[in-house]
């Protein structure tokens, strides 16, 4: 169904405020948000677009931490991990 991720997504964040203090994790993040440059699936650049809104939409925050895990950091949309956003990255080494 079209749109159901960005629907998923937003629905993640609106428990998240709503049930403050929270954490939203999202685990294998890179699978969802690849670089907009090196990819041409149009589902994927819009959960990037989306979540990029979302994040920047929780500025005053205070109550919401969101975290991501991933094995391919380097594989991530550049633009999640400025300041901000996923601006806290912990190497956790096998």
């Amino acid at each position: 169904m079209a749109g159901e991720s960005e629907s998923n997504l937003k629905k993640a964040f609106e428990e998240a405020k709503k049930n403050a203090p929270s954490i939203i994790f999202i685990d294998e993040i890179d699978s969802i948000t690849p670089n907009r440059e090196k990819t041409h699936g149009e589902v994927e650049m819009r959960i990037v677009s989306q979540l990029l809104t979302f994040m920047d939409g929780l500025k005053s925050r205070a109550h919401v931490i969101v975290m991501g895990a991933t094995n391919h950091p380097n594989n991530i949309d550049p633009a999640l991990r400025r300041f901000g956003r996923f601006d806290r990255e912990i190497d956790i080494g096998a």
